[in-house]
């Protein structure tokens, strides 16, 4: 039997009684709180700035099960880096990257956007989602298409082209860092439509209510400002 320690009991009695009676602030009103801005695609670090919170608390509670939403479903979390010979979603369509002026990669000028396409799930149908980013603010766009022939990615463009008229370039093959914002973005449209997504299935609403959503989000590059408020502050 190991001898008694007054120090040591001193100690410990002091830490239990510190620990007595302390309360969590995670009520039932913040639960719900974090948790729809979790299934909106906000990091914990904007909500705990946002809301005026501590980050690693709601890691912790994320942790310790309190909250209702995954670890492992939090967007990019343990996100690999893929090398992927993906052959599908590839199109060369108007100016090389090359050829796109050294503002406009420096992200100084409002008005660029990349162009990008998402894909139905393999064996399922030929519609995508043709997503653009407008560099500067980060506003995301999207629109539905029912395949990736010149036909439809030209009526696409001609409808976005009504709502913002823009200047594109495309980059190589294989090569997503040239169009960083596209991936990011796109990232974020995966987690409310899987890869086992068929898009002729989804509505033009859903995709509408979607960027809606992530547009919404706040940035932590935009201290915490939303991409539409950038958006419109730079286009008024």
């Amino acid at each position: 039997m190991q001898p008694y320690d007054p120090l040591l009991a001193q100690q410990d009695a002091d830490q239990k009684r510190k620990h007595c009676g302390r309360k969590t602030i995670l009520d039932e009103r913040l639960k719900q709180l974090i948790e729809n801005h979790l299934r909106l695609t906000w990091s914990p670090e904007t909500i705990a700035t946002k809301f005026k919170l501590a980050t690693a608390s709601i890691y912790n509670w994320l942790n310790q099960g309190k909250l209702d939403f995954k670890l492992q479903d939090l967007p990019d979390r343990n996100r690999r880096r893929q090398h992927s010979q993906e052959k599908r979603g590839q199109y060369q369509t108007g100016t090389s990257i090359e050829q796109r002026p050294a503002m406009v990669n420096q992200r100084a000028e409002f008005g660029h956007w990349e162009v990008d396409t998402v894909l139905s799930s393999r064996g399922q149908s030929k519609a995508c989602l043709v997503t653009f980013v407008e560099r500067s603010s980060r506003l995301l766009w999207a629109l539905k298409a029912p395949d990736r022939t010149v036909q439809s990615l030209n009526q696409v463009f001609g409808s976005f082209m009504q709502r913002f008229g823009l200047t594109t370039y495309f980059c190589h093959p294989y090569s997503p860092w040239e169009r960083g914002s596209n991936e990011y973005f796109n990232r974020k449209l995966r987690w409310f439509f899987p890869k086992k997504t068929d898009f002729n299935q989804v509505t033009a609403d859903q995709v509408l209510a979607t960027i809606e959503l992530i547009n919404n989000r706040p940035l932590k590059l935009h201290n915490y400002r939303t991409a539409i408020e950038v958006f419109r502050a730079c286009s008024d």
